[in-house]
Formats: structure tokens, sequence, C-alpha cells
């Protein structure tokens, strides 16, 4: 169902925005639990390395997840600050009330089976085993790629802050996602699910937390339980590149410019942020910066902004030089 969520000003003066790690690991278990729907991950799916019988509790949470609509929020736990590390957020889901959790997993098509109905039955307990398994799968599944997923997020992060700061939520909301649509003061989320009539939402100043998320492509979720801890999840930018190999770099290039310099050069045929290349090329954000200075003082790599967004490409000396 299409939800609308009114944002005045004192809304959108409080939008902010934050990564989870804990979101990461759900998803990435729901990816591999349908991995056709969430397809750019195959490649990961094919090269993760985890033995699912280590993992305790494997079987209550995928049972949590098997609702392809609905996911328990209680799962979900909105960042409380920019990023949170992963203990941190084990303990908010470890501290969901318990009548929260009944109602949750009531609402589930597998409520009556046995790892469910045990939790519904001792919420604290079961609380504990999703901590648990949860903790796992991050080490098995997230950690292993954790550098190469937050820095795709951070650049994400970096350019949408930019667009908020030079065109406001227009600009900010115009290409988030598909099923995004700002007009008049109004967010609707999931807009083409019609016939349904939208379910209208007031955050009564609480305002709106922007997570940019790998594992959720293809989807744009929204929550809103509690309405003061609203919160909109979508696919970050550049996560169709985040598990192939960067464009082969001739050697001719790398042996005169360095590996990293002429990566960087072949990755600029497209214009491009620091962090989207930092995440690219799986370095950081200051060595491309180091680096793109030398480019740019031979005239190979040009930069200019756009508000607080800047943009490197590729000079016509550096498309020679490249090509």
């Amino acid at each position: 169902m299409a939800t609308v969520i009114r944002m005045g000003g004192a809304e959108m003066a409080r939008v902010r925005f934050a990564l989870s790690p804990v979101y990461e690991t759900v998803m990435a278990l729901d990816a591999l639990l349908r991995p056709g729907v969430h397809a750019v991950h195959l490649p990961w799916v094919d090269q993760v390395t985890w033995r699912p019988a280590d993992v305790p509790h494997l079987r209550l949470l995928m049972d949590l997840l098997h609702d392809d609509t609905v996911k328990p929020s209680f799962l979900l736990p909105p960042p409380d600050s920019r990023l949170p590390d992963l203990e941190h957020e084990l303990r908010r889901v470890g501290s969901t009330p318990s009548a929260r959790v009944r109602t949750e997993i009531a609402g589930l098509r597998r409520a009556r089976l046995g790892p469910l109905q045990e939790m519904a039955a001792d919420p604290r307990d079961g609380l504990r085993a999703v901590v648990e398994g949860l903790r796992t799968c991050y080490a098995e599944l997230i950690a292993p790629y954790w550098t190469r997923v937050r820095r795709i997020l951070e650049a994400d992060i970096t350019y949408r802050a930019g667009l908020l700061a030079v065109g406001g939520a227009e600009r900010l909301f115009a290409d988030l996602h598909d099923e995004v649509r700002w007009s008049g003061g109004e967010l609707t989320v999931h807009h083409s699910r019609a016939p349904y009539a939208p379910e209208p939402l007031t955050l009564l100043g609480h305002g709106m937390v922007l997570c940019p998320s790998v594992f959720c492509w293809p989807r744009v979720a929204v929550g809103t339980r509690p309405v003061a801890d609203g919160t909109l999840r979508y696919p970050a930018r550049g996560v169709a590149a985040l598990w192939h190999e960067p464009e082969p770099v001739p050697d001719a290039l790398a042996n005169l410019l360095g590996r990293t310099r002429a990566a960087l050069l072949v990755a600029l045929a497209q214009p491009a942020t620091t962090g989207d290349l930092a995440a690219r090329l799986d370095v950081t954000a200051a060595a491309v910066s180091q680096h793109l200075n030398v480019l740019r003082a031979a005239r190979l790599v040009t930069t200019h902004r756009d508000g607080r967004v800047v943009l490197h490409l590729r000079t016509e000396r550096g498309d020679h030089l490249a090509t």
C-alpha cells in the first residue's frame, strides 16, 4: 500500500541520513532467501562463504523473514545516530517490548509455526536468540565486505546531502527511487501501487531518517512505527557495480601512471564524486583525492562543483591517454 507522509518545515529541518549494519544483515539474509528478487547481488550469493548449519537460530530468523510483504519492525530499528555500531543496534533489537514482539509476529504468515509460536510465548528468550543469530550472520555475511559496502553508503549520503543543500526536498527526492515522489510538501512512497488508497501519515515534527542500503535493492521501504522514527530505506547509488570488478586497466597505462591513478583515469570516462571513486576502487577517499590532485595537475582530469556536489571527469587529454 502507498504511504503519504506529510512533511512540513519542522520535519524537513530534521531530515537526516544514517546507516544501519543490522538492516544490511537482515536484508542480506533476505537476499539469500530470495536471490531472484535481489538479482544484482547474485555475484555475492555465489562468492559468499558461510555455513548455515553454524548459524544459531537460523530457522527462527528465516521464519521471521519468510513473508515477502512485511518484516517485523523490531528487526529493523531506525538508526539513532549516523553510523550506529552493530552491538548498539543489537541491544535495541533485544530490548523490544514483549507486547510489540507478539503483535508483529501475529501479523506474519508463519505465526502459527513452531519457532514463531515459541518466540511469541517467550519474547525475551526469542529476542536473545534473534540477537545471537544476527550477530553471527553479520560476521559471516557482512563483515568481510563491510568496508566496501560502507563506502558505497557514505558516497550516497554525500551525494544526497549535497542535493538537499542545493535544491531542497524536490531535488533530494527527484531520483531517489521510482517508487518515491515528492509533491506539495508530501512524500509518497510506493506511489505506483494504485488503485489502493494511500495511507496518510504526519510525522508531527519528528523528521525523517533517510537510510541508503546495499541489500534492499531493488526495493524501497518506509518504516513509520513508531511515528517518531519515520525511516525511508532506499538502494544506494552504485550498488550495481558493487560485486563486479572495475574495468580492466591497460598495463601500459598502469606502468606510466601507477595502477591506482590509471584505474581512476579509466573510471572517469563518466563523471563521479570522490566517494563514488573510493567505493568503486576500494580505496580511501583521502587516497583518491591525492591521486586526483596529480591527475588534475597533469590536465588529465577536471573537477567542477554543483552546489555541494563535486564531480570529476576525464579531460580530452585524459581521453586520448586512456584510450
